[in-house]
């Protein structure tokens, strides 16, 4: 039997990502996690990054070994790292959100809590908060 687990981290991109730039990351995010069966969410608010990713073992310890090499984000904290029987993100490859300042505006209860710099520090104790975030967010956006 497969030992599948599920981490959460959060982190802090080293510059202002561009549409593009996340376009680009969910194309690269996509294709490594299809090969591997890596599943999850990814949302990207005000320069800070928050991630599920769920699958075997081996292959999400690899993928966020890479993460967290990765140029693009720095002072990543595992929120979580736990195992699981049966993932919560089944349907995902990976996917985001980003608003743009057109379509803010026009969200009714727009909050810009996300919209503003964030030490990962802020986050160290709310692991579940993060988890119960990611979880309605993909529920209610696909």
């Amino acid at each position: 039997m497969v030992k599948m687990i599920r981490l959460v981290y959060v982190s802090s991109a080293t510059r202002d990502m561009s549409e593009e730039d996340l376009l680009l990351l969910l194309e690269q995010s996509r294709k490594r996690n299809q090969r591997q069966n890596v599943t999850g969410m990814l949302l990207y608010a005000g320069g800070n990054f928050f991630q599920v990713l769920e699958g075997d073992a081996k292959d999400v310890e690899e993928i966020y070994e890479a993460i967290a090499s990765d140029g693009r984000n720095k002072g990543n904290i595992e929120m979580v790292k736990e195992k699981i029987n049966e993932r919560t993100f089944p349907d995902w490859s990976m996917g985001f959100k980003q608003l743009t300042r057109r379509n803010k505006t026009s969200l009714k209860g727009y909050s810009e809590f996300l919209d503003r710099k964030m030490e990962p520090e802020e986050f160290a104790n709310k692991s579940n908060d993060i988890l119960d975030l990611l979880y309605q967010f993909s529920k209610y956006n696909v």
